[in-house]
């Protein structure tokens, strides 16, 4: 069966929160037109149209929703968005649902629609009160732990299958048995990690802000976190994190799930409000813009000169690479992360993380099926 997945922006660049290190605001100030507004029907039934009659029938399919904050776009869009790829696929395709979202407008009504599509919800929260209120902010200056829990109650009651994404900030780096205890607490199946992003105009001369990370902070933080894990997993009592589950498979052979851990990118269909695509989240720029849905097929636009260039297209990698014994693992890592991996000379976080973890990771490799 073919794989296609689409991650679609219903809401653009709109958000209810006011996150510090929003790094898709970041990116959204670096086009000609910071936000799209809200996907309309036509550009929706567009969107949908062409992506079934594009796919090898049959396909899995996934639509993915992200922003901004895609449920700004209203219980309306996803109600219409689902009855009508139920309305026309008659192809046999298999359709999956994803959204990844703070919580701040998840109620009854959008738990009922997730959990009859079978949704999978990625609640952003960046671990206990004390981390996630420092840089989530709603639009009246304040925290919004309150309210992300409220949705994370609501998804268990409706019995929506969930995620938890944290964003690792200065201040939960260094404390990382904090954050890991938490999540034993709450008993979280499932947590994906990723580092603060610095914008795109960051440079080495630039003062750091108050959440960002620096190359030593976050290598620290992977590797004790790394080793909590483990004591966990050795205990019987697992946690999927995202990352490590990838390493394990890696070594494994079987390539990563998750986009940016292989070295090189693919094109990612990243859809705007207003039709636009892109061949990544993290490069919705002008620059890299492939077409438009309502004009241009999946085949124009994965030929055109925008999708050549982006994934010609390369940032410079840590001189370490030459001689690294991990290389192989990481290919370099995400372009779009390689200069937080290159920001201090001799130095690569990563390679400091798999250097203190690679024999468990060999050993749990073993292990797994």
């Amino acid at each position: 069966m073919n794989n296609l997945s689409m991650l679609i922006k219903p809401a653009s660049s709109l958000c209810n929160m006011q996150c510090k290190y929003c790094f898709y605001s970041d990116v959204s100030e670096h086009r000609e037109i910071k936000s799209n507004g809200i996907m309309s029907k036509e550009t929706t039934d567009f969107l949908i149209d062409r992506t079934l009659k594009y796919v090898t029938k049959p396909s899995l399919i996934n639509f993915a929703f992200q922003g901004g904050e895609p449920t700004v776009a209203g219980y309306d869009y996803f109600e219409y968005f689902t009855r009508r790829v139920e309305e026309i696929n008659k192809g046999g395709n298999k359709i999956q649902y994803s959204i990844q979202t703070n919580g701040q407008l998840i109620d009854e009504k959008f738990c009922k629609l997730f959990q009859q599509y079978n949704f999978l919800v990625g609640i952003s929260q960046d671990g206990p009160k004390e981390f996630h209120d420092v840089n989530r902010i709603g639009a009246n200056g304040q925290g919004t732990f309150d309210q992300t829990n409220h949705a994370i109650k609501l998804l268990e009651q409706f019995h929506v299958e969930y995620n938890i994404l944290s964003v690792i900030t200065r201040q939960m780096a260094k404390k990382p048995q904090t954050l890991f205890r938490y999540y034993e607490k709450r008993k979280f199946k499932y947590v994906q990690l990723i580092p603060c992003l610095k914008s795109l105009d960051f440079s080495p001369n630039n003062s750091l802000n108050k959440y960002d990370l620096t190359p030593h902070e976050y290598a620290s933080f992977l590797i004790y976190f790394f080793q909590l894990w483990y004591t966990a997993l050795k205990n019987n009592q697992y946690i999927s994190i995202r990352q490590f589950d990838n390493l394990v498979y890696m070594l494994k052979g079987i390539p990563a799930e998750q986009c940016g851990m292989m070295g090189h990118c693919s094109i990612q269909w990243v859809t705007e409000a207003d039709g636009s695509v892109y061949p990544c989240d993290f490069y919705v720029l002008d620059a890299f813009k492939l077409g438009n849905l309502k004009e241009d097929s999946f085949e124009a636009m994965i030929q055109s000169s925008a999708a050549r260039e982006f994934l010609q297209f390369e940032t410079p990698k840590n001189p370490l690479c030459k001689t690294c014994k991990v290389y192989p693992i990481c290919g370099g890592g995400c372009k779009r992360y390689r200069s937080f991996y290159t920001e201090e000379e001799n130095y690569c976080p990563y390679q400091d993380f798999l250097y203190h973890v690679y024999p468990k990771l060999e050993e749990i490799a073993r292990l797994v099926n």
